[in-house]
C-alpha cells in the first residue's frame, strides 16, 4: 500500500487519564500539533466507533437515495427555517459552481428557539426533516452522528492540550451542553452516470474551507476527496479503511489567529458511472459563542498559503452563529430567499414570520 499524502494518527495513543499513558498522550499530542500546523487535514485510527454502527449508518444513507425523487422531495431543504433536509442535485452552490452531489442535511434534534427577541442565527437550532416508511433510518443516522461526535470531541480536548497557550478549560467550555453538530449523508453520481447527468466541470463539491472547528469524514471505498496543500497542490485523502478524515476549520484558524490554517478541499467526481457516499460531522461551538484571536504559540503564524478559497470568501465573524447561518445562506440561497429577509438600510438578515410561498 502506498505511503499516504496525510498523515495517520493512532487515537489510541490518547491517554491522559490513565496513569502509565502520558508517553503516548505525549506523543500523539506532537504529532496531532505537527499534523495540524503543517497540513490541517489527517487520518484517524484506532477510533474505537463500532463498525456496526458506521455500516448502520451507510446503509441508511444509501437507501434513501435509492427512493424516488419525489419521496425525497418530501422531506426538501426548503421547507426547514434551520437548513435540515433533503436537497437534490446541483441545489447547492460552492465556489460559485453548483454541486454535483445530493445530500441530507442533520443537526442535533432541538427543539425551534421563539422567532421574537432571539438573533437571527438562533434559527439555526431546530428538528430536524425525516422521511416516511424508514423507521430504522432516524435511529442509525443518529446512533452514528453521536459516534462520530463522541470521537470529535476527544480530539477537540487532544487539540486543547496540544495548544499550550490556549487555556484548556476555556476551550472546551465552548463544547459544553449546547455544542454545535451537523452532519451531511451525501452521495455523488459518477461522471458518466446518463440518468442524472453531472455537470461538465466534475465537481461534487467546490474548493472550500470548513466553518467550523473540527470536521469528520467518514468515506467509502471509492475516493474523490482532494486537498489542497499549503503551497498549491492537490493532493488524494485516499481512503483507508477504519479511519477517519479529520481536517479543522475556521474557526479555529481564527481563535488561533492563523497558526493554524483550515486546509482548502474539494470533492471530485468518479470519471466512470460508480456512485461515490461520505458522512462528514462538524463540530462547532454554541451558536452564541464569541470567538477570540489568540496567538496559539510563539512559532510564525504567517506562512504562505496558496488556496483556491480566496480571503474574502472566508466566514470570520466573532460570534460564531453568525458564521454558521451566512455559510448556509451562501450555499442555499433559494432556502435562504423563502425563510429570511434582508433590510437594505441596516444591511441584516432577519427570519420571516411566515415563509414566502413561490
Amino acid at each position: 500500500m502506498a505511503t499516504p499524502a496525510l498523515p495517520v494518527l493512532d487515537l489510541s495513543k490518547f491517554r491522559p487519564n490513565e496513569p502509565n499513558g502520558a508517553a503516548s498522550t505525549q506523543e500523539f499530542l506532537q504529532e496531532l500539533y505537527t499534523a495540524m500546523h503543517e497540513v490541517g487535514f489527517f487520518y484517524v485510527r484506532n477510533h474505537g466507533v463500532k463498525s456496526e454502527v458506521l455500516q448502520a449508518g451507510f446503509e441508511a444513507s444509501k437507501a434513501f437515495f435509492k427512493l424516488p425523487l419525489e419521496e425525497k422531495l418530501k422531506i426538501e431543504k426548503i421547507n426547514s427555517p434551520h437548513f435540515r433536509g433533503y436537497t437534490q442535485l446541483f441545489h447547492e452552490v460552492t465556489d460559485y459552481k453548483q454541486d454535483n452531489r445530493e445530500q441530507v442535511d442533520i443537526g442535533r434534534e432541538l427543539p425551534a428557539d421563539p422567532i421574537e427577541g432571539s438573533p437571527t442565527y438562533s434559527s439555526m437550532r431546530g428538528p430536524n426533516l425525516w422521511p416516511d416508511n424508514m423507521p430504522e433510518f432516524k435511529s442509525s443516522v443518529l446512533d452514528l452522528m453521536n459516534a462520530m461526535t463522541d470521537v470529535g470531541i476527544k480530539i477537540l480536548s487532544a487539540m486543547a492540550k496540544s495548544l499550550k497557550m490556549i487555556d484548556e478549560d476555556a476551550f472546551m467550555a465552548m463544547f459544553g451542553n449546547d455544542y454545535t453538530v451537523r452532519m451531511k449523508l451525501t452521495r455523488y453520481p459518477g461522471m458518466k452516470n446518463t440518468v442524472e447527468k453531472p455537470l461538465e466541470h466534475g465537481l461534487g463539491v467546490g474548493p472550500h474551507k470548513d466553518y467550523g472547528f473540527l470536521a469528520l469524514l467518514l468515506q467509502d471505498s471509492i475516493g474523490g476527496l482532494q486537498v489542497q496543500t499549503y503551497d498549491g497542490k492537490w493532493v488524494d485523502a485516499t481512503p483507508i479503511p477504519d479511519t477517519f478524515v479529520v481536517n479543522i476549520g475556521e474557526t479555529l484558524e481564527r481563535l488561533t489567529h492563523k497558526t493554524f490554517i483550515a486546509t482548502t478541499h474539494r470533492v471530485l467526481n468518479n470519471p466512470e458511472a460508480v456512485d461515490r457516499f461520505s458522512i462528514p460531522v462538524f463540530l462547532a461551538p454554541s451558536l452564541d459563542t464569541r470567538v477570540p484571536q489568540i496567538l496559539a504559540d510563539s512559532q510564525d503564524n504567517t506562512k504562505a498559503v496558496v488556496s483556491d478559497v480566496k480571503e474574502n470568501q472566508l466566514l470570520q465573524d466573532e460570534i460564531y452563529g453568525v458564521n454558521e447561518l451566512n455559510g448556509f445562506m451562501r450555499s442555499h440561497p433559494h432556502v435562504r430567499d423563502r425563510w429570511y429577509s434582508f433590510d437594505e438600510e441596516s444591511k441584516l438578515w432577519s427570519r420571516r414570520a411566515t415563509p414566502l410561498v413561490s
